[in-house]
């Protein structure tokens, strides 16, 4: 049962991150209306695989870290709880901002694009080495850190799949465009729920 509690949180902080709005999701969207379907599909597959390479340094750099000095690593643990506070408590606060299309044409291809925007964004870095420093422990084999990588890259690209075939056949860019401000709303909601979960665990060592 635990077991399969840390994976639903885990999974439910992947897919608040990955349904979030925001530059990747225009972009993918963008070139799924003007491009087609193909180049919305490529782009999400390069987002995709930016994703997984920063999933996996931070999993790397934390394991490194949590074996040399522990205290570093549960500061590092304690400061991503705080951050997916915050950033759920902001989400909450800038939900009326509307998603943004850019019409720029752009030269580089759909896939580069794709893979472009998730690789070069450190926040993203800075989001997963707060997610993985709350489920990474010295007991965390390396298949579990591997299935970490896996989902985190699986759930993003299966997301920006959903929102391209949706887009292409459904006219998802019009509700994603209306409703921004309850997809807001309810990722604000979940990751401080999570947020606050994740850090009852992590100082009840200490004060309870």
């Amino acid at each position: 049962m635990m077991l399969n509690w840390f994976w639903i949180q885990f999974a439910a902080i992947c897919i608040v991150g990955a349904m979030s709005p925001g530059p990747s999701m225009a972009l993918i969207i963008r070139n799924s209306i003007k491009y087609g379907r193909v180049s919305g599909l490529l782009s999400s597959i390069g987002h995709a695989i930016g994703i997984g390479i920063y999933a996996a340094i931070s999993v790397v750099g934390l394991q490194l870290i949590l074996i040399n000095n522990i205290f570093v690593f549960n500061t590092i643990q304690f400061c991503g709880s705080v951050f997916l506070l915050i950033l759920g408590i902001l989400f909450l606060k800038n939900s009326e901002e509307k998603l943004s299309i850019d019409d720029e044409q752009n030269k580089l291809n759909s896939f580069a694009q794709g893979f472009a925007i998730s690789i070069l964004n450190p926040k993203i870095l800075i989001w997963f080495a707060a997610i993985f420093s709350q489920f990474i422990d010295v007991s965390s084999t390396s298949l579990t850190k591997f299935i970490m990588v896996f989902l985190a890259s699986s759930i993003d690209g299966v997301w920006y799949v959903i929102v391209t075939i949706t887009v292409t056949g459904f006219g998802l860019k019009h509700f994603l465009e209306s409703n921004t401000k309850t997809i807001q709303n309810i990722s604000g909601v979940t990751l401080i729920f999570i947020s606050l979960i994740i850090l009852y665990k992590t100082l009840s060592p200490y004060f309870f």
